[in-house]
């Protein structure tokens, strides 16, 4: 077992473990290691964990876990980001390549057209305003049960069957419920895409899948309702929450006044997200019904990034900040996106003393290597086509995407290594890009 150890020392609570190969470690900004730093020295923090897909973020760094006690601990929402249960979602097919080549390119454009993507962008909403509340109360298994959308097995292949328990639609911010009221079943922009992949390899007989079979994997989360609930509460911690070593770490007592009711709107930003991702799933399944009538469509896995959940942890309860970080309980999975036009991966948990000292977690993705601002700086309109091979981009924005180019993104190839390397994990399969949706 190989990963970085950093000794608790002055005002820092605990020591800081990174789960990286030297390669991945000589990569890593200051600013994220700092970050890290910065997490460990908070009163009640008992473990400050980085991945290999490390990079700067708002406050604790993606790719960032970070461990609070329960009885005189904090809840951060600068520790759980702005895009509250930003997750991925992978549903598969029981179709090749050569019976989908002809209809490829329709398929994707009228995905394209039933699911808006890009900034601000939203639909037509099914949903009045109850409906609402109830969707970010209860999440997938209301869609399910109530409205008749989806099935069963939507609800078992989600994390926490697609449910955080705990939401309360009157602790969130009615501005965020104004913004996102009409973004169900929408993708939104940055890093967020919908992508047609072939199962390239199967490493892992017994993972379900098999080689060449068509999946399609989702990426988004909670939209403007997460962003306006993180922003909401962060502006609260930073005026009367407990003192941190920065603002945008701003913190709450877990039993405080503010700590309780943000813990009530993060869980219904989650089940915005599940909701979200599933609802975009079940657009795509009445699309994928239209061109072939026969075939099933079904959830293989959802899993969520950016969280705060109470977890068990060697008998004690603990409260575990997940940044661009995944669960990954013993003889779990994890699905790992890479970058844009890149291999994407099925993971399986190494059942390793690693798996406990990392509160049993692992990467979200590949991480970026540059910031967007130089990503568009450096990195030329060629240079971003080339990097992207035979892949087909449908992109709903008129701005430049440089800065979701592959080339602004570490390789996943790395992290992947790395994650086996430091006992955390290992491939089960992997995904090869075929056709992308970016907002």
């Amino acid at each position: 077992m190989r990963f970085y150890n950093f000794p608790a020392e002055g005002e820092m609570q605990c020591d800081v473990r990174l789960f990286a190969t030297e390669l991945i470690y000589n990569e890593i900004e200051d600013t994220a290691l700092k970050q890290l730093f910065d997490a460990s020295k908070i009163p009640g923090i008992i473990a400050v964990i980085g991945m290999p897909d490390l990079h700067q973020g708002y406050g604790l760094p993606i790719g960032g876990i970070m461990v609070s006690r329960l009885n005189d601990g904090i809840i951060s929402p600068g520790a759980v980001g702005f895009d509250i249960n930003c997750g991925v979602r992978l549903m598969t097919t029981q179709l090749e390549f050569s019976d989908i080549q002809k209809n490829l390119e329709k398929i994707m454009r009228k995905t394209q057209i039933k699911i808006p993507a890009g900034v601000g962008e939203e639909r037509e909403n099914n949903f009045n305003k109850n409906e609402f509340k109830k969707i970010v109360t209860h999440g997938v298994p209301y869609l399910v049960n109530e409205k008749g959308i989806g099935n069963k097995n939507d609800i078992d292949s989600c994390e926490d069957n697609g449910f955080i328990k705990g939401a309360d639609a009157d602790a969130v911010p009615e501005k965020a419920i104004e913004r996102a009221f009409n973004q169900l079943a929408t993708l939104g922009s940055g890093n967020h895409f919908l992508e047609l992949q072939r199962v390239k390899e199967v490493y892992a007989e017994d993972c379900g899948l098999f080689e060449g079979q068509l999946v399609f994997m989702i990426h988004t989360g909670s939209r403007a309702f997460g962003h306006q609930i993180a922003k909401h509460y962060s502006n609260i911690a930073k005026k009367s929450g407990v003192a941190t070593p920065t603002k945008n770490l701003a913190s709450f007592k877990i039993d405080s006044e503010g700590g309780i009711n943000y813990k009530k709107a993060m869980a219904a930003a989650a089940n915005f997200a599940f909701a979200n991702r599933h609802l975009i799933a079940h657009k795509l399944r009445h699309i994928i019904k239209e061109f072939y009538p026969k075939e099933s469509f079904d959830l293989f896995y959802d899993i969520t990034h950016n969280i705060a959940k109470k977890e068990l942890y060697q008998g004690e309860e603990v409260l575990v900040h997940r940044k661009g970080a995944c669960k990954l309980a013993k003889e779990d999975i994890a699905l790992i996106p890479g970058s844009m036009g890149t291999f994407s991966y099925l993971i399986k948990a190494q059942n390793s003393k690693a798996n406990e000292l990392s509160y049993y977690s692992t990467a979200h993705g590949a991480g970026r290597k540059m910031s967007r601002s130089q990503a568009k700086k450096d990195i030329s309109q060629k240079d971003h086509f080339n990097s992207m091979g035979t892949v087909k981009l449908f992109h709903s924005s008129r701005d430049s995407i440089l800065d979701e180019s592959p080339l602004a993104y570490k390789d996943i190839n790395s992290v992947i290594d790395a994650l086996e390397k430091t006992d955390l994990a290992k491939a089960a399969a992997k995904f090869e890009p075929l056709a992308v949706i970016k907002g």
